[in-house]
């Protein structure tokens, strides 16, 4: 049986994870973009701020939809750190080439910081679901899969802080 403190942070993180994506509504509605007057690099960091809050809230109820079938817990933590890695890999494959054609088309646009922290960040949520689901280095359990959408979480919250922190700095809209 799944700890009740597991139960609880994985719904809080399916709560904050549906927060950052009911945000994006709103930043979609407001300004200049409800026109639909988007930049490239605006649609890049909505679309990704969305994808990955709604994955990190979907995956936060596999393992408590795991737990309704009654299934053994390294089952459970397996099957659920299987489907983040995956979903980690194949989004970082997704999201790289999208990434490099931007930056050509925008050059600038695009901060290289943040493309080193997308990787290490999917590259580790990537390495450390692989770790859980075969018990390698760390005991099967909700540590890893709770860090791996922590880290969805984190470069969704960056990319909402690019979106909306980006045109507040910017003077050019003020002219």
């Amino acid at each position: 049986m799944m700890h009740e403190n597991v139960v609880f942070e994985l719904l809080g993180i399916a709560g904050v994870a549906s927060t950052f994506a009911g945000f994006a509504g709103v930043v979609a509605t407001f300004g200049r973009r409800a026109q639909g007057k988007w930049l490239p690099e605006e649609r890049f960091r909505l679309i990704n701020m969305l994808v990955l809050s709604l994955a990190a809230c979907l995956l936060s109820f596999v393992p408590l939809i795991e737990e309704l079938f009654h299934l053994a817990e390294v089952a459970l933590w397996t099957g659920s750190s299987i489907l983040l890695g995956m979903f980690c890999a194949g989004y970082c494959v997704y999201v790289t080439p999208q990434r490099w054609r931007l930056n050509q088309l925008r050059q600038g646009a695009l901060r290289s910081w943040m493309a080193a922290v997308l990787i290490l960040a999917f590259g580790f949520a990537i390495v450390l679901q692989a770790l859980n689901a075969t018990g390698v280095l760390v005991e099967r359990g909700a540590g890893p899969f709770v860090v791996g959408l922590l880290l969805l979480l984190m470069i969704a919250a960056l990319q909402f802080a690019l979106l909306v922190l980006t045109p507040l700095n910017s003077t050019a809209d003020m002219r």
